[in-house]
């Protein structure tokens, strides 16, 4: 049997080849973007696990706990910043680009980008009044700390998500997961070379000063990519603008519930515990996540293929898109949770004796990720498909069952206590996924079989 033929950006539509061909190259496909994602990704989750080995042992334990509880509230907030436009690009580009709609393409480019940059200056503003109004004591250090880094941080992820959008999946991973943690980390060795003493205030300015500096990298590239794709085309109507506006705000929501729903769990904790407790959980969060970047490798590259997919109208290829992709981040999470808990031990005592009683957090942890992991990326097929209000009452349950869960358990169990109210949550969140995208579309996402590309290799 000869191969399918070349497809334009890796999904383009038409292959009138018989479908098991088609479904091994498109499964190769698929599977050679998801491992270039995933080199990305481990060795940025490899930097970023040793930038927080780094501060563990720079920062008093107290302080890393602060650092911890920053840099998590900025995190679990970052979404809401971008307004939602890094999550609706993905329904919207890859149908522009497919359709050869520059003018629209550009538009929501110049759109999004404009509403951005004004909430986010918004947020700096009030981060500023409420510095020079009240100072920096206590609670407020870390409210300030957040409320500055968010526009840069809402920048990013809106740059990061037209990134992933158009399918530029490098640009998307390496300038984030790579370049920013080497920078955050190199300037606080230099800074402590030099005799400075980290704490909490100068390791909170070089955390946003080194995202800044990202984002901006980050706009330049991207902006001369769209500016070379469709510079010369004119801005979007009224009518596109509020269509944008109306897709992106549910969106707002659901983004944030996300992260929060990935972060909850140290939040509540936070609210609960000593910050060493914290700084504990984190680590033990923090060395687990070297096997969740699995996931988000296959997230650069699904919704890409969904929208491509959905674009041609072809139902049967988005059905096998969404279960192959279920397949690939199912069998490789599980590989990967297995692999760093045998070197648990060792990556703990990285950070310091201190840590190891956090094994048997990552062991909860771990078992939450795979259970995640069935769902596969069912999440950004929501989004494709324009479910994103269904999407919302799912992100709301899983966000609640983590919360009471840790409220109820984290007094009793403490650190445990809240790994295990975040696996029962992942759990849940599976089981909605897959029922809500079954009855509402008709899709099917559990699958446990083995990947296509690997079931029928090429002779």
């Amino acid at each position: 049997m000869r191969a399918c033929p070349p497809r334009s950006n890796a999904f383009a539509p038409g292959c009138s080849l018989p479908p098991v061909c088609c479904s091994m190259s498109r499964g190769r496909t698929s599977a050679i973007d998801a491992a270039i994602a995933l080199l990305i990704r481990v060795l940025g989750a490899g930097l970023v696990f040793g930038l927080q080995v780094l501060l563990a042992r720079l920062l008093p334990g107290e302080e890393y706990g602060g650092y911890v509880t920053v840099w998590t509230w900025m995190l679990s907030l970052g979404s809401f910043a971008a307004m939602g436009f890094a999550e609706s690009s993905v329904r919207f580009l890859p149908r522009y680009t497919q359709r050869q709609r520059l003018q629209a393409l550009f538009g929501y480019w110049q759109f999004g980008l404009a509403v951005v940059l004004i909430v986010g200056a918004a947020i700096a503003a009030t981060a500023f009044g409420i510095w020079l109004g009240a100072g920096l004591d206590g609670p407020l250090l870390t409210i300030v700390l957040v409320a500055i880094g968010l526009p840069v941080l809402g920048l990013e992820y809106y740059l990061e998500g037209i990134a992933r959008s158009m399918g530029w999946f490098r640009l998307a991973a390496v300038p984030v997961y790579i370049l920013r943690p080497i920078l955050i980390g190199g300037s606080c060795l230099g800074l402590s070379a030099a005799g400075v003493t980290l704490t909490l205030p100068i390791v909170g300015g070089v955390l946003i000063g080194c995202m800044g500096t990202i984002a901006l990298l980050l706009l330049g590239l991207v902006t001369r990519r769209i500016n070379r794709l469709a510079g010369g085309a004119r801005g979007a109507s009224n009518k596109q603008r509020r269509l944008w506006l109306r897709a992106s705000l549910p969106l707002l929501v659901l983004s944030g519930l996300e992260d929060l729903t990935s972060y909850s769990d140290i939040l509540v904790l936070s609210l609960l515990s000593e910050p060493e407790v914290v700084g504990l959980y984190f680590a033990a969060a923090r060395t687990l996540a070297l096997a969740g970047f699995v996931a988000y490798a296959m997230t650069l590259v699904s919704g890409h293929r969904f929208a491509m997919d959905l674009a041609s109208s072809n139902r049967t290829e988005l059905q096998s898109s969404i279960l192959e992709a279920t397949r690939l981040t199912f069998w490789a999470t599980l590989a990967a949770v297995g692999v760093t808990l045998l070197a648990a031990p060792w990556l703990l005592a990285a950070f310091g004796s201190g840590y190891l009683a956090g094994q048997s957090v990552m062991v909860v942890l771990g078992l939450g990720m795979v259970a995640r992991a069935m769902s596969g990326q069912s999440a950004e097929a929501l989004v494709v498909l324009g479910r994103q209000r269904e999407g919302l009452l799912v992100a709301l349950g899983v966000v609640a069952v983590t919360v009471v869960g840790a409220l109820a358990l984290v007094p009793e169990q403490g650190a445990l206590g809240a790994a295990i109210a975040s696996a029962i949550a992942m759990a849940c969140r599976t089981v909605a996924l897959a029922v809500l995208l079954w009855q509402r579309e008709g899709l099917k996402v559990l699958s446990l079989r083995i990947p296509v590309f690997l079931r029928h290799r090429a002779p």
